[in-house]
């Protein structure tokens, strides 16, 4: 296949040329899909996922859909559903019009023939038809990058086909990059949506953590080049290992956006170590209320590295020990306003000055619980 945005007919791909069975049993050419029960051509809902199709040795015309035969869809778990111009394997097996029937059969379709290799599409339609080209691939957009998957012994591949994929490995293949000769054999799981750009669909690839448009890795003995975003860890005595450099048993998770949400119950994360958030900006909301607790809390990084540390203070601790000072303070209001000299008489200016710290006590009396925070408590 020499491009997969400009389709080549071959040999195989008009109606002249490729027959209608091999060694293998019957091919047919996919002609129409139905995909939903609102189709016209759907009489009932087991036709989901079936296909109409004509042997490529028999001549018809693909637009009389009513004359085409009928294979119903092979896997009930498993579904890759085949697009119009694909070949698929056509099988007979029992049905349900078997039942009280013996040996009454129906066609079904079981596998798509990998005419290009490519996850993409593998269609080899009739040139031969009049239109052809407007029908290719059911009218699904043609993408001329999308790029089969670099396999390795024994890997377990499935690929969409626009760029997903998901991959069971762990061995050294010709081209590895996660995996060499110091962690051969050790167990991957890579879950893709999306890949890197290149500049035809034929070459094979590698997912790429950092380019592709989600990832879901399961390491074990790996070293993932994951750049992380934000490397900012301040608040940490010894910074952890950076994403690019941990080797081990680890889960990596990377996407444009990240939403976690928790429908029926709570959600948790906990760790034996430690759990580290950092981001331009840090919001934590909640209805009722927010609570952290630890041994020791700091806020600010000079809250704990500096030599002494500032503690918080304890708002009703300190609303008693200001009122304390301030009732000795009314007391020695009161002692001035009455004063008198050894001789008996009043001592004018501290009388004077009596009502005067007597009104600063009252007003400051006034103030003690404005410097208290109505939402936020400490121990």
């Amino acid at each position: 296949m020499a491009s997969k945005s400009h389709f080549t007919p071959s040999k195989g791909s008009s109606g002249s040329s490729t027959g209608g069975s091999s060694s293998g049993g019957q091919f047919g050419r996919v002609v129409s899909t139905i995909l939903s029960i609102n189709d016209p051509n759907c009489k009932d809902p087991s036709m989901l996922n079936g296909v109409f199709y004509k042997f490529p040795k028999i001549p018809g015309d693909e637009s009389q859909i009513d004359t085409l035969q009928f294979a119903y869809q092979g896997s009930s778990t498993m579904r890759v559903i085949p697009m119009e111009g694909e070949m698929v394997q056509i099988e007979s097996a029992p049905g349900a019009n078997s039942i009280g029937t013996p040996g009454a059969t129906v066609k079904y379709w079981t596998k798509i023939v990998n005419i290009w290799n490519s996850p993409h599409h593998n269609a080899a339609p009739d040139t031969k038809q009049d239109g052809w080209q407007d029908r290719l691939i059911g009218g699904a957009k043609e993408v001329g990058n999308i790029n089969p998957l670099q396999a390795a012994p024994g890997d377990t591949l499935i690929e969409g086909r626009l760029g997903q994929s998901i991959r069971f490995g762990g061995n050294k293949g010709i081209d590895s990059t996660l995996i060499g000769d110091s962690n051969n054999g050790s167990p991957l799981i890579i879950i893709s949506n999306g890949q890197i750009v290149t500049d035809n669909g034929i070459d094979p690839i590698e997912e790429n953590i950092n380019d592709d448009f989600n990832s879901l890795y399961f390491t074990s003995k790996h070293v993932i080049p994951l750049k992380a975003i934000n490397i900012k860890r301040d608040s940490y005595d010894v910074q952890p290992i950076t994403s690019d450099k941990y080797l081990g048993n680890q889960v990596l998770l990377n996407g444009g956006r990240l939403f976690f949400n928790a429908k029926e119950d709570s959600a948790f994360i906990s760790a034996k170590e430690s759990i580290g958030l950092n981001a331009k900006t840090l919001n934590l909301d909640a209805e009722t209320y927010f609570c952290v607790d630890a041994k020791k809390i700091y806020l600010g990084v000079k809250a704990r590295t500096a030599g002494t540390k500032e503690p918080v203070i304890l708002g009703r601790q300190l609303e008693n020990w200001m009122n304390s000072l301030l009732d000795a303070l009314s007391s020695v209001a009161s002692a001035l306003s009455s004063a008198a000299a050894v001789s008996g008489g009043p001592v004018t200016q501290l009388n004077a000055v009596g009502p005067e710290l007597q009104a600063v006590v009252k007003n400051l009396r006034t103030q003690i619980r404005k410097f208290q925070s109505n939402k936020v408590f400490t121990e």
